[in-house]
Order: structure tokens, then sequence, then C-alpha cells
């Protein structure tokens, strides 16, 4: 989607919308955000609905576990294993992590936990599975975040989890866990409980493998710089969709770019008598012509069951913006969706669209 996206604005679009296969879990995702409209205080944590994780990392080098260590199944750097993935915004992040290298093993599955990075945005860790059983084609390691200097405030919301997979072979598997700091505190230490009680397959989220994968580590932040938006008029309006950025976040390994959305869903949609449902995207380009792939949180997205003046605030969390660039395009992509044949599954009214373009300057 994201590669379509990028033509939009070159392209006449044709309204005539063509069915495309995705899969359960992309489904899921897009019902999870726009339904938040429909249901107060619903924050769904559960892997199977929300398909998203936890993540914290970083201890001592693996000295607690010397014989597992040697275990390590695949040797390298694995943020950049994935760096096909469209998700992927890690190319510094293998010269500011931990390394950990630190392995559990239980009923027969061995994780380890590879790297990890925390720069006060995002935390990352990066970790392997090795397996004789068959775990699919997407296993993830599912289990709780606990860190005494959060306190509890992220416990039911102001963050957001996410995650990349790969099937390295037969037996062995890699994943990015990513857990989002959106609203909270931002110690400079943190000491995380990470507890695995479960190896998922997001391709078949029935397809689940118990066990225990304790990991106590401890991170250090990294140091940011933020420059504020608000008062400098940096939107783009049009259609009753209004999008402004309200300020960035630049660390030695991401850069993270916050908005507010505020949407007349009535006005956008043309259509005063059916709920609808918007959510907006986006495409983040360069003056050098780069393009950027992003980890996007929707925060609530948008409904008719909103009131008019609703807003959501959304962030986009990318790499560093190349070192020669001089400013950055962001193109926010709308998508409407409405309610299909009364079963609660969501459709598209219409293709997605952009709106006019933000400009910020870098230099």
């Amino acid at each position: 989607m994201k590669k379509l996206y990028q033509q939009f604005n070159d392209l006449n679009i044709d309204t005539d919308i063509q069915p495309v296969d995705v899969s359960d879990f992309e489904k899921e995702k897009v019902k999870r955000a726009v339904m938040k409209g429909r249901k107060k205080n619903y924050f769904p944590k559960s892997i199977s609905v929300a398909a998203a994780f936890l993540v914290a990392s970083s201890i001592t080098l693996g000295l607690a576990f010397p014989t597992f260590a040697a275990k390590l199944p695949i040797v390298g750097n694995v943020f950049e294993l994935f760096n096909d993935d469209e998700k992927y915004v890690f190319e510094k992040y293998d010269l500011q992590s931990t390394d950990i290298g630190v392995t559990k093993e239980s009923n027969g599955i061995s994780v380890t936990v590879t790297n990890a990075v925390y720069d006060g945005e995002n935390i990352a860790i990066a970790y392997t599975i090795e397996s004789e059983k068959d775990l699919g084609e997407r296993p993830v390691l599912d289990g709780k975040l606990n860190t005494v200097e959060f306190q509890d405030l992220y416990k039911d919301n102001g963050y957001d989890q996410n995650y990349i997979t790969k099937k390295v072979s037969d037996h062995e598997y890699a994943g990015l866990f990513v857990y989002q700091l959106i609203k909270g505190p931002k110690p400079d230490e943190i000491n995380v409980t990470w507890d695995g009680d479960n190896i998922l397959n997001l391709a078949n989220v029935e397809n689940t493998f118990p066990g225990d994968w304790s990991f106590q580590l401890t991170l250090n932040i990294l140091e940011s710089k933020t420059q504020d938006f608000f008062q400098t008029g940096i939107h783009s309006e049009a259609n009753g969709v209004d999008v402004k950025l309200t300020k960035m976040t630049e660390t030695p390994v991401s850069t993270t770019l916050y908005f507010s959305e505020i949407v007349d869903e009535r006005l956008a949609t043309l259509e005063d008598s059916e709920w609808r449902g918007v959510l907006i995207d986006y495409i983040v380009t360069d003056n050098l012509g780069n393009d950027y792939n992003i980890i996007h949180y929707e925060n609530t997205g948008h409904s008719t069951d909103f009131k008019q003046d609703h807003v959501s605030y959304p962030r986009l969390t990318t790499s560093l913006f190349h070192e020669d660039a001089t400013s950055v395009t962001i193109t926010p992509i709308v998508n409407i969706y409405k309610t299909k044949n009364g079963d609660g599954s969501l459709e598209l009214v219409k293709a997605p669209y952009p709106i006019e373009s933000m400009q910020v300057d870098l230099k």
C-alpha cells in the first residue's frame, strides 16, 4: 500500500474500487483503529486482536548464561535482517544498541535476546527464536512488560506496541519488538522485567506455544532534541480533514513526528445517514527523492460516533533523515470506511486519496 500511495499525487484516481486480498490480521488492525470511536475506553492489548507487542531490553553481556550464549542461531545484526520490510526504520540501531546475547529455553524453544535500544521515544528489542518444532511463518514472543520506573503510568494507555518478524530457516526465526512511548515518563534509565509466556504465530493466532522465557533488562536513554511546530502553522486542510504537525523529536536512531487530526466525517465522506470511519495514512519523502518507512501510531482514528471537535493525536516513527536533505514532505492519505453487511466488518467507501502535503525545512 505504501508504494501505491507514493504515486497518488501524480495519478488520476479511479473511484471504482476493486477488492484486494489482505490478511485477517491486517483487517483487524484497520477495524481496531476505526472502531475505537464506537467503544469508549477501548484499549485492545491482546495480541490476537491488536497484533502489537511489548518491548524492553539491555543487560550485561550474557555472562549470566554463558552456555546458552554460544547457541545464538543467527550471527550478525538482527536489525538488518528486516531491511526489506515496510516498517524497517532501524538503520542506525546497531550502532547504538546494547549487546545482550542471553538465551532462555522452555518446552524445546530457545529465545535469545540479542540487542536493545531505548531512545526515549521507543524501546526496541531484537531477538531470535530457535526450535525443532514448526512454529509457523510469523512466530513472535508474547508476554508482559514491567518497568519499575514507569510506575504503572503506561499500564492501560499512553503506549502502543508493534513488531516485525521473519522466518529465517525451517527452525530459525528473528523478531523485533517495539514499545512506543506515547504519553508518560521517559526516565534516563529503565529496569525491565520481560516475561514471555507464549510463542504466537501471527499468520494463525490460534497456533500458540506456551512456555517461560523471562528476561531482566536495564537500558539507558539516548540523547534527543525536540523541535516544536505547534505555533508555526504547518498543516494540511481539505474536505473536512485538518492535519497539523505539532513537533518533531530526533534521536541518534530515529525521528518521530507528532500530529493532531480533526475530521468532519460527514463533510469528508459526503454522507449523512450511515456510519463512517476515517483513518489517515502518511507518506514521508525528502527533497533528494528518498522515501521513508514509518511505524504509524494511529491513536483513536475518527468515526461519526465521535463529537465533531474530536482530536486524534497520531505519530510516525521513521529513520534519521538523510544528512544532505534540506526539507521533508509529509503527505496525508485519507481512507474512508463504512460497515459492511451489518456484521461489523469494514470496507473502503472509495479509493484512498491524498490531501495537500506539508513541507518541513530541515536546515
